[in-house]
Protein backbone atom coordinates (compact mmCIF):
# COMPACT_ATOMS: atom_id res chain seq x y z
CA UNK A 1 0.00 0.00 0.00
CA UNK A 2 1.64 3.80 -0.94
CA UNK A 3 2.01 5.77 2.03
CA UNK A 4 0.47 9.00 0.85
CA UNK A 5 3.23 10.85 3.29
CA UNK A 6 6.43 9.57 0.98
CA UNK A 7 6.68 11.17 -2.78
CA UNK A 8 6.37 7.94 -4.10
CA UNK A 9 2.58 8.57 -4.50
CA UNK A 10 3.44 10.84 -6.90
CA UNK A 11 4.72 8.64 -9.02
CA UNK A 12 3.46 7.92 -12.28
CA UNK A 13 2.63 4.44 -13.98
CA UNK A 14 6.46 2.87 -14.96
CA UNK A 15 5.33 0.31 -16.18
CA UNK A 16 6.16 0.54 -19.56
CA UNK A 17 6.56 -1.35 -22.52
CA UNK A 18 10.41 -1.93 -21.96
CA UNK A 19 10.67 -2.97 -18.71
CA UNK A 20 10.84 -6.87 -17.86
CA UNK A 21 8.13 -8.78 -15.26
CA UNK A 22 10.07 -8.97 -12.44
CA UNK A 23 11.10 -12.66 -12.03
CA UNK A 24 13.04 -12.60 -14.95
CA UNK A 25 14.99 -9.81 -13.82
CA UNK A 26 17.81 -11.63 -12.11
CA UNK A 27 18.29 -14.33 -15.18
CA UNK A 28 18.33 -11.18 -17.38
CA UNK A 29 21.10 -9.47 -15.42
CA UNK A 30 23.09 -12.71 -14.51
CA UNK A 31 22.79 -13.63 -18.41
CA UNK A 32 23.78 -10.22 -19.61
CA UNK A 33 26.65 -10.21 -16.99
CA UNK A 34 28.27 -13.51 -18.52
CA UNK A 35 27.60 -12.96 -22.35
CA UNK A 36 29.49 -9.23 -21.30
CA UNK A 37 32.42 -10.26 -19.85
CA UNK A 38 32.75 -13.17 -22.64
CA UNK A 39 32.62 -10.93 -25.50
CA UNK A 40 35.17 -9.07 -24.04
CA UNK A 41 37.25 -11.54 -23.37
CA UNK A 42 37.06 -13.10 -26.49
CA UNK A 43 37.25 -9.63 -29.16
CA UNK A 44 40.41 -7.87 -26.86
CA UNK A 45 42.35 -11.55 -27.11
CA UNK A 46 41.51 -10.83 -31.21
CA UNK A 47 42.67 -7.63 -31.31
CA UNK A 48 45.99 -8.45 -29.29
CA UNK A 49 46.65 -11.19 -30.74
CA UNK A 50 46.34 -9.71 -34.18
CA UNK A 51 47.85 -6.45 -33.60
CA UNK A 52 50.28 -7.20 -31.28
CA UNK A 53 51.15 -11.01 -31.62
CA UNK A 54 50.83 -11.96 -34.67
CA UNK A 55 53.26 -12.13 -37.98
CA UNK A 56 54.94 -8.63 -38.28
CA UNK A 57 53.93 -7.72 -41.72
CA UNK A 58 50.43 -9.81 -40.87
CA UNK A 59 47.70 -7.49 -38.91
CA UNK A 60 48.08 -5.47 -42.20
CA UNK A 61 46.58 -7.92 -44.99
CA UNK A 62 42.74 -6.64 -45.77
CA UNK A 63 41.30 -9.51 -43.83
CA UNK A 64 43.32 -9.09 -40.36
CA UNK A 65 41.48 -5.12 -40.76
CA UNK A 66 38.46 -6.13 -40.97
CA UNK A 67 38.51 -9.07 -38.33
CA UNK A 68 40.20 -6.40 -36.09
CA UNK A 69 37.11 -4.22 -37.04
CA UNK A 70 34.86 -6.54 -36.42
CA UNK A 71 36.37 -7.21 -33.08
CA UNK A 72 36.50 -3.78 -31.58
CA UNK A 73 32.95 -2.88 -32.81
CA UNK A 74 31.71 -6.60 -31.45
CA UNK A 75 33.84 -5.04 -27.81
CA UNK A 76 32.19 -1.99 -27.63
CA UNK A 77 28.85 -4.00 -28.14
CA UNK A 78 29.97 -5.72 -24.79
CA UNK A 79 31.87 -2.98 -23.54
CA UNK A 80 28.93 -0.68 -23.42
CA UNK A 81 26.06 -1.34 -25.41
CA UNK A 82 25.40 -4.14 -23.74
CA UNK A 83 25.40 -2.62 -20.12
CA UNK A 84 23.35 0.40 -20.99
CA UNK A 85 20.59 -1.85 -22.31
CA UNK A 86 20.81 -3.69 -18.99
CA UNK A 87 20.38 -0.28 -17.39
CA UNK A 88 17.46 1.11 -20.17
CA UNK A 89 15.82 -1.94 -18.77
CA UNK A 90 16.06 -1.75 -15.21
CA UNK A 91 15.32 2.26 -15.43
CA UNK A 92 12.43 4.20 -16.82
CA UNK A 93 13.78 7.12 -15.01
CA UNK A 94 16.83 8.69 -16.11
CA UNK A 95 19.34 11.17 -13.78
CA UNK A 96 22.21 10.93 -16.44
CA UNK A 97 22.10 14.53 -18.24
CA UNK A 98 19.90 15.05 -21.66
CA UNK A 99 22.33 14.02 -24.17
CA UNK A 100 22.68 10.45 -22.35
CA UNK A 101 18.78 10.02 -24.61
CA UNK A 102 20.50 10.39 -27.86
CA UNK A 103 23.95 9.06 -27.14
CA UNK A 104 21.88 5.63 -26.04
CA UNK A 105 19.65 5.44 -28.87
CA UNK A 106 22.09 6.38 -31.90
CA UNK A 107 25.44 4.88 -30.38
CA UNK A 108 23.77 1.08 -30.33
CA UNK A 109 22.84 1.39 -34.05
CA UNK A 110 25.83 2.47 -35.01
CA UNK A 111 27.60 -0.18 -33.14
CA UNK A 112 25.13 -2.92 -34.80
CA UNK A 113 25.48 -1.60 -38.61
CA UNK A 114 29.64 -1.72 -38.13
CA UNK A 115 29.50 -5.25 -37.07
CA UNK A 116 26.60 -6.30 -39.55
CA UNK A 117 28.45 -4.04 -42.62
CA UNK A 118 32.41 -5.82 -41.66
CA UNK A 119 30.77 -9.01 -41.30
CA UNK A 120 29.47 -8.78 -45.20
CA UNK A 121 32.77 -7.03 -45.80
CA UNK A 122 34.73 -10.18 -44.65
CA UNK A 123 32.20 -12.57 -46.54
CA UNK A 124 33.12 -11.01 -49.87
CA UNK A 125 36.69 -11.13 -49.36
CA UNK A 126 36.50 -14.45 -48.38
CA UNK A 127 34.81 -14.63 -51.60
CA UNK A 128 37.17 -13.24 -53.66
CA UNK A 129 40.29 -14.87 -52.49
CA UNK A 130 38.95 -18.59 -52.54
CA UNK A 131 37.59 -18.10 -56.34
CA UNK A 132 40.19 -15.15 -57.35
CA UNK A 133 43.08 -16.64 -55.69
CA UNK A 134 45.59 -15.22 -58.40
CA UNK A 135 44.48 -11.88 -58.28
CA UNK A 136 44.98 -9.52 -55.62
CA UNK A 137 41.66 -7.24 -55.84
CA UNK A 138 41.34 -5.59 -52.40
CA UNK A 139 44.51 -4.25 -51.58
CA UNK A 140 45.42 -2.04 -47.96
CA UNK A 141 44.71 1.14 -48.92
CA UNK A 142 41.08 -0.08 -50.51
CA UNK A 143 40.89 -1.30 -46.97
CA UNK A 144 40.87 1.17 -44.89
CA UNK A 145 38.91 3.13 -47.56
CA UNK A 146 36.21 0.23 -47.06
CA UNK A 147 36.27 0.57 -43.35
CA UNK A 148 35.80 4.33 -43.35
CA UNK A 149 32.76 4.07 -45.63
CA UNK A 150 31.32 0.89 -43.10
CA UNK A 151 31.87 3.80 -40.27
CA UNK A 152 30.44 6.85 -42.01
CA UNK A 153 27.42 4.56 -43.56
CA UNK A 154 26.41 3.19 -39.67
CA UNK A 155 26.63 6.67 -38.38
CA UNK A 156 24.68 8.43 -41.43
CA UNK A 157 22.11 5.72 -40.81
CA UNK A 158 21.85 6.09 -36.92
CA UNK A 159 21.44 9.91 -37.20
CA UNK A 160 17.67 9.72 -37.33
CA UNK A 161 18.10 8.17 -33.77
CA UNK A 162 20.10 10.65 -32.81
CA UNK A 163 17.92 13.81 -34.40
CA UNK A 164 14.47 12.72 -33.05
CA UNK A 165 15.52 11.41 -29.32
CA UNK A 166 13.83 13.49 -26.47
CA UNK A 167 14.77 13.88 -23.11
CA UNK A 168 11.64 14.98 -21.45
CA UNK A 169 10.91 15.79 -17.56
CA UNK A 170 9.38 13.65 -15.51
CA UNK A 171 7.98 16.23 -13.03
CA UNK A 172 7.16 20.24 -13.65
CA UNK A 173 8.38 22.52 -10.71
CA UNK A 174 5.33 22.60 -8.74
CA UNK A 175 5.56 18.64 -8.82
CA UNK A 176 8.71 19.00 -7.87
CA UNK A 177 8.48 21.57 -4.93
CA UNK A 178 5.77 19.65 -3.64
CA UNK A 179 7.80 15.99 -3.45
CA UNK A 180 10.61 17.83 -1.94
CA UNK A 181 8.39 19.06 0.87
CA UNK A 182 7.02 15.71 1.45
CA UNK A 183 10.21 14.00 1.46
CA UNK A 184 11.63 16.17 3.86
CA UNK A 185 8.51 16.72 6.28
CA UNK A 186 9.91 15.06 9.16
CA UNK A 187 13.83 15.64 8.17
CA UNK A 188 15.94 18.07 10.50
CA UNK A 189 18.50 18.02 7.58
CA UNK A 190 19.01 21.51 6.13
CA UNK A 191 20.23 19.77 2.93
CA UNK A 192 17.22 16.96 3.01
CA UNK A 193 15.19 19.37 0.25
CA UNK A 194 18.28 20.84 -1.52
CA UNK A 195 19.61 17.41 -2.05
CA UNK A 196 15.79 15.69 -3.06
CA UNK A 197 14.89 19.08 -5.43
CA UNK A 198 18.10 18.19 -6.97
CA UNK A 199 17.08 14.54 -7.28
CA UNK A 200 13.02 14.84 -8.71
CA UNK A 201 14.37 17.96 -11.31
CA UNK A 202 17.06 15.51 -13.02
CA UNK A 203 14.30 12.41 -13.89
CA UNK A 204 13.74 12.59 -17.48
CA UNK A 205 12.49 10.00 -19.60
CA UNK A 206 13.83 9.11 -23.06
CA UNK A 207 11.60 8.50 -26.07
CA UNK A 208 11.43 9.26 -29.80
CA UNK A 209 9.45 12.33 -30.83
CA UNK A 210 9.37 11.45 -35.01
CA UNK A 211 6.86 14.27 -37.37
CA UNK A 212 3.81 13.44 -37.20
CA UNK A 213 2.83 13.79 -41.09
CA UNK A 214 3.68 10.57 -42.49
CA UNK A 215 4.97 7.13 -40.95
CA UNK A 216 8.51 7.86 -40.58
CA UNK A 217 9.20 6.25 -37.95
CA UNK A 218 7.88 3.09 -39.52
CA UNK A 219 9.84 3.58 -42.64
CA UNK A 220 13.15 3.95 -40.48
CA UNK A 221 12.37 0.83 -38.88
CA UNK A 222 12.31 -1.20 -42.57
CA UNK A 223 15.02 0.36 -43.74
CA UNK A 224 17.06 -0.59 -41.00
CA UNK A 225 15.98 -3.89 -41.18
CA UNK A 226 16.97 -4.15 -44.73
CA UNK A 227 19.92 -2.37 -44.26
CA UNK A 228 21.32 -4.50 -41.10
CA UNK A 229 19.82 -8.11 -41.84
CA UNK A 230 18.07 -8.63 -45.10
CA UNK A 231 21.10 -7.37 -47.10
CA UNK A 232 24.34 -8.77 -45.36
CA UNK A 233 22.65 -12.12 -44.59
CA UNK A 234 21.39 -12.14 -48.95
CA UNK A 235 24.91 -11.37 -49.51
CA UNK A 236 26.55 -13.56 -46.71
CA UNK A 237 24.06 -16.61 -48.08
CA UNK A 238 25.23 -16.07 -51.77
CA UNK A 239 29.44 -15.58 -51.63
CA UNK A 240 29.22 -18.05 -48.62
CA UNK A 241 27.50 -20.87 -51.08
CA UNK A 242 29.80 -19.99 -53.75
CA UNK A 243 32.70 -20.70 -51.64
CA UNK A 244 31.36 -23.90 -51.13
CA UNK A 245 30.82 -24.68 -54.51
CA UNK A 246 34.51 -23.53 -54.76
CA UNK A 247 35.99 -25.57 -52.40
CA UNK A 248 33.98 -28.53 -53.56
CA UNK A 249 35.32 -28.72 -56.98
CA UNK A 250 38.83 -28.11 -55.95
CA UNK A 251 37.75 -31.38 -53.64
CA UNK A 252 37.02 -33.20 -56.64
CA UNK A 253 40.31 -32.53 -58.58
CA UNK A 254 42.07 -33.40 -55.57
CA UNK A 255 40.15 -36.49 -55.27
CA UNK A 256 41.42 -37.26 -58.50
CA UNK A 257 45.07 -36.57 -58.17
CA UNK A 258 45.11 -38.55 -54.71
CA UNK A 259 42.57 -41.23 -54.49
CA UNK A 260 45.57 -44.00 -54.35
CA UNK A 261 46.53 -41.91 -50.97
CA UNK A 262 44.16 -42.93 -49.10
CA UNK A 263 45.81 -40.61 -45.83
CA UNK A 264 46.30 -37.42 -47.72
CA UNK A 265 42.42 -38.06 -48.99
CA UNK A 266 41.11 -38.41 -45.59
CA UNK A 267 42.60 -35.11 -44.76
CA UNK A 268 40.66 -33.82 -47.79
CA UNK A 269 37.60 -35.37 -46.76
CA UNK A 270 37.74 -33.55 -43.15
CA UNK A 271 38.90 -30.47 -44.08
CA UNK A 272 36.38 -29.93 -46.44
CA UNK A 273 33.94 -31.21 -44.30
CA UNK A 274 35.10 -28.48 -41.49
CA UNK A 275 35.19 -26.11 -43.75
CA UNK A 276 30.78 -26.45 -44.69
CA UNK A 277 30.38 -26.94 -40.95
CA UNK A 278 32.29 -23.57 -40.06
CA UNK A 279 30.23 -21.33 -43.13
CA UNK A 280 27.14 -22.94 -41.93
CA UNK A 281 28.05 -21.48 -38.72
CA UNK A 282 28.52 -18.71 -39.08
CA UNK A 283 25.24 -18.24 -41.37
CA UNK A 284 23.07 -19.60 -39.00
CA UNK A 285 24.95 -17.57 -35.63
CA UNK A 286 24.09 -14.27 -37.58
CA UNK A 287 20.52 -15.64 -38.31
CA UNK A 288 19.78 -16.55 -34.83
CA UNK A 289 21.19 -13.34 -33.81
CA UNK A 290 19.95 -10.76 -35.57
CA UNK A 291 16.39 -12.11 -36.69
CA UNK A 292 14.69 -12.14 -33.92
CA UNK A 293 15.69 -8.65 -33.13
CA UNK A 294 14.70 -7.17 -36.48
CA UNK A 295 11.62 -8.54 -36.34
CA UNK A 296 10.34 -7.37 -32.95
CA UNK A 297 11.55 -4.24 -33.75
CA UNK A 298 9.70 -3.97 -36.87
CA UNK A 299 6.74 -5.56 -35.23
CA UNK A 300 6.29 -3.74 -32.46
CA UNK A 301 6.82 -0.42 -34.21
CA UNK A 302 3.93 -1.15 -36.48
CA UNK A 303 1.63 -2.04 -33.52
CA UNK A 304 2.60 1.20 -31.79
CA UNK A 305 1.88 3.28 -34.77
CA UNK A 306 -1.88 1.65 -35.26
CA UNK A 307 -2.28 1.86 -31.51
CA UNK A 308 -1.44 6.00 -31.81
CA UNK A 309 -3.70 6.32 -34.98
CA UNK A 310 -7.03 4.13 -33.23
CA UNK A 311 -6.51 6.28 -29.90
CA UNK A 312 -6.46 5.07 -26.07
CA UNK A 313 -8.66 2.16 -26.70
CA UNK A 314 -7.19 -0.97 -27.14
CA UNK A 315 -8.78 -4.21 -28.37
CA UNK A 316 -7.87 -7.76 -26.50
CA UNK A 317 -5.45 -8.23 -29.82
CA UNK A 318 -3.37 -4.68 -28.79
CA UNK A 319 -3.43 -5.62 -25.45
CA UNK A 320 -1.50 -8.87 -25.68
CA UNK A 321 0.58 -7.21 -28.30
CA UNK A 322 1.57 -4.77 -25.28
CA UNK A 323 2.33 -7.45 -23.32
CA UNK A 324 4.29 -9.57 -25.33
CA UNK A 325 6.44 -6.24 -25.61
CA UNK A 326 7.24 -6.51 -22.39
CA UNK A 327 9.84 -9.75 -23.11
CA UNK A 328 11.71 -7.38 -25.96
CA UNK A 329 14.85 -6.85 -23.80
CA UNK A 330 15.53 -10.45 -23.99
CA UNK A 331 16.31 -9.89 -27.58
CA UNK A 332 19.71 -8.14 -26.61
CA UNK A 333 20.90 -11.84 -25.10
CA UNK A 334 20.26 -12.89 -28.32
CA UNK A 335 22.33 -10.40 -30.07
CA UNK A 336 25.50 -10.84 -28.04
CA UNK A 337 25.52 -14.42 -29.43
CA UNK A 338 26.57 -13.18 -32.49
CA UNK A 339 29.85 -10.66 -30.60
CA UNK A 340 30.23 -14.14 -28.56
CA UNK A 341 30.95 -16.40 -31.23
CA UNK A 342 32.17 -13.90 -33.94
CA UNK A 343 36.10 -14.32 -32.28
CA UNK A 344 35.98 -17.89 -32.19
CA UNK A 345 34.43 -18.28 -36.03
CA UNK A 346 36.48 -15.70 -37.50
CA UNK A 347 39.34 -16.37 -35.55
CA UNK A 348 39.24 -20.26 -37.06
CA UNK A 349 40.09 -19.06 -40.60
CA UNK A 350 42.96 -16.43 -39.65
CA UNK A 351 46.07 -17.89 -39.39
CA UNK A 352 47.81 -14.73 -37.84
CA UNK A 353 45.21 -15.43 -34.76
CA UNK A 354 46.35 -19.51 -34.63
CA UNK A 355 49.83 -18.59 -34.91
CA UNK A 356 49.31 -15.65 -31.89
CA UNK A 357 47.42 -18.04 -29.98
CA UNK A 358 50.36 -20.57 -30.26
CA UNK A 359 52.86 -17.76 -28.97
CA UNK A 360 50.73 -16.81 -26.25
CA UNK A 361 50.21 -21.12 -25.28
CA UNK A 362 54.23 -21.62 -25.66
CA UNK A 363 54.66 -18.68 -23.83
CA UNK A 364 52.27 -19.55 -20.82
CA UNK A 365 53.62 -22.98 -20.70
CA UNK A 366 57.77 -21.96 -21.01
CA UNK A 367 57.07 -20.14 -17.65
CA UNK A 368 54.74 -22.63 -16.04
CA UNK A 369 57.28 -25.47 -16.66
CA UNK A 370 60.55 -22.62 -15.78
CA UNK A 371 58.32 -22.05 -11.84
CA UNK A 372 57.93 -26.21 -11.71
CA UNK A 373 61.79 -26.36 -12.04
CA UNK A 374 62.56 -23.42 -9.48
CA UNK A 375 59.85 -25.15 -7.32
CA UNK A 376 61.53 -28.73 -7.84
CA UNK A 377 65.35 -27.40 -7.68
CA UNK A 378 64.20 -25.41 -4.09
CA UNK A 379 62.61 -28.61 -2.54
CA UNK A 380 65.78 -30.26 -3.80
CA UNK A 381 68.09 -27.87 -2.15
CA UNK A 382 66.75 -27.33 1.55
CA UNK A 383 69.47 -25.95 3.71
CA UNK A 384 71.94 -27.71 5.75
CA UNK A 385 71.05 -26.39 8.91
CA UNK A 386 67.23 -27.29 8.63
CA UNK A 387 68.30 -31.16 7.51
CA UNK A 388 70.26 -31.65 10.75
CA UNK A 389 68.16 -30.13 12.59
CA UNK A 390 65.69 -33.11 11.63
CA UNK A 391 68.36 -35.73 11.75
CA UNK A 392 68.80 -34.19 15.75
CA UNK A 393 65.10 -34.18 16.51
CA UNK A 394 65.24 -37.85 15.03
CA UNK A 395 67.51 -38.76 17.42
CA UNK A 396 67.00 -40.62 20.27
CA UNK A 397 68.90 -39.94 23.73
CA UNK A 398 67.36 -42.29 26.22
CA UNK A 399 70.10 -44.20 28.44
CA UNK A 400 70.24 -47.81 27.87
Amino acid sequence: MTNLTSPEFLLPDVESVTSLPHWLLMPFITISFIESILGIVGNTLVIIVISCIGKSNAPHTPYNCFIVNLALSDLVLCLFTMPLNTYRTLNTYMTFPPAFCKLADSFPAINVCVSSLTIVAISIHRYLVVCYPHKKLIGTFLTFIIMIGIWLLAIAAASPLFIYSRSSKVYDEVVVETMTKIACINSIDKLCEENHYRTYGRLHVCHESWPKHGDWRLVYTIFIFFLQFILPISIICITYYQIMVKLQERFRFRFLIRRHNIVSLRHEVSRQRRNNVLLLLIVSSYAISWLPFNISYTVFTYANRYHIEAGNDQTPHEKKVNELSKYLPLRFLLCMISAIANPFLYGYFNETFKDGLEKIFSLCCRHMNRRINEMRYNQSNIPTSKVTLKKLQNVDFGTK
